[in-house]
């Protein structure tokens, strides 16, 4: 069994802390577990002791998130979030079984994938994300990356078809 991938590339980090609260809405009820280094005190600290995540990840950093589950369309279980930001900009990646996804008969997979195509639309146009990749650990590789969405116009259909195959 692989993982599947959703990288969002280039999200500018003044944006974090509205998707990781608001968007998302993550809080400590959902998180299994997490890991994140705090350069000011110098210590390893947790999720629920993050006050701001754009201010944690200053200048630079690095950071992770396992939760329960986290609506990404559809209700997702066990995805692990991966931060990785440098000054200005980072990535997201959602990591998750591809069991969550490709589970079921072939019409429960493509209104999985249909909702989930839609959530990152969404995400793409009200956060200004220049390019999403989607595909298999690791996506960011181009032999396990399906689909790269970065363009203002975007062939869903298409989409569906190569995610379906």
């Amino acid at each position: 069994m692989e993982n599947f991938e959703m990288i969002l590339e280039d999200f500018n980090k003044d944006q974090l802390d509205n998707l990781i609260f608001r968007e998302l809405g993550l809080n400590k009820l959902a998180v299994k577990s997490s890991h994140f280094f705090d350069k000011e005190s110098n210590k390893d600290i947790e999720f629920y002791q993050v006050r701001s995540f754009q201010d944690l990840l200053s200048p630079f950093g690095t950071g992770n998130i396992l939760l329960y589950s986290i609506e990404l369309g559809y209700e997702v279980h066990d995805v692990i979030m991966i931060f990785s930001f440098d000054e200005i900009l980072g990535d997201i990646t959602f990591n998750f079984s591809e069991k969550e996804l490709y589970k079921g008969e072939k019409s429960e997979i493509s209104i999985r994938i249909t909702k989930m195509l839609h959530f990152l639309i969404n995400l793409k146009s009200k956060f200004n994300i220049p390019k999403i990749k989607i595909g298999f650990e690791p996506a960011y590789d181009k032999a396990n990356c399906l689909v790269e969405i970065a363009k203002d116009e975007i062939d869903v259909k298409n989409i569906m078809k190569i995610l379906l195959q």
